[in-house]
């Protein structure tokens, strides 16, 4: 065995970006829990969680300041995302499309950016994407382009950053319980009884016959930014129980 166990992240200094949101606090504390540093941004700021917007590039690049100002970032996990006006691409407005696309795509290109500028050799950026990037359905039309933008970018930036050994991956999950998740099965209830009916077609509808817990793809970028996936780099790694083979 060449890698040395058990987990430890006890080196790494990471900035998690979205992490007043339920997948964005579960990898926070997954990161603590394996004994990395973590700095919490947030567009909704706590106590704990510096305030930043990720489609001002200012903001982006003073967040990154303060988040390195003692200690040099070592891992960046982009979670921040919306999910607004579910609907059939005839019915989207034209605002709706661009708001989804400046937060779930320019921001993400904002971070990455500020990420690819910044991290050292040995650095990590991993995306937080989703399987809509990866296959489109019907009313996830904004949504779905917006995270289809993100892989384009992760094959880009892969290529870009692999000869300065800074790995960038996305993790794509599939339904996970969270407040999004409950908001999306309400405005989806048109196409079907209620949002109970559409929460219960994502559980049956998967292999393993769950939705995921945060702490489900908390652990997928406890991974990524491990020894363990040292050499996984430009992938979409998909975290869905399955779905995306049915």
């Amino acid at each position: 065995m060449s890698k040395s166990l058990p987990l430890d992240l006890s080196s790494r200094h990471a900035l998690i970006t979205g992490a007043s949101g339920a997948i964005g606090n579960a990898i926070a504390s997954a990161f603590e829990a394996y004994g990395a540093t973590c700095v919490r941004s947030d567009i909704d700021a706590t106590a704990r969680v510096l305030p930043c917007d990720v489609t001002d590039e200012n903001a982006v690049a003073h967040l990154f300041e303060r988040s390195s100002a003692d200690t040099p970032l070592t891992d960046v996990i982009h979670a921040a995302g919306i999910l607004s006006n579910l609907a059939p691409i005839a019915e989207t407005t034209l605002e709706t499309f661009r708001s989804v696309i400046e937060v779930n795509l320019t921001g993400t290109f904002v971070v990455a950016r500020e990420a690819a500028r910044r991290l050292q050799r040995g650095g990590v950026i991993t995306l937080i994407s989703s399987q809509a990037g990866l296959k489109g359905g019907a009313a996830w039309g904004a949504y779905s382009a917006s995270k289809g933008g993100v892989h384009r970018l992760v094959d880009c930036m892969a290529e870009e950053l692999g000869p300065t050994s800074v790995r960038i991956n996305a993790v794509c999950p599939g339904g996970v319980k969270t407040p999004m998740l409950e908001n999306a099965s309400e405005q989806l209830s048109f196409t079907d009884n209620n949002p109970s009916a559409v929460m219960e077609s994502y559980t049956s509808g998967n292999p393993l016959r769950r939705l995921a817990e945060p702490e489900d793809i908390a652990d997928a970028c406890v991974f990524l930014s491990s020894h363990l996936a040292s050499y996984v780099h430009g992938t979409a790694q998909v975290v869905d129980g399955g779905e995306l083979t049915r």
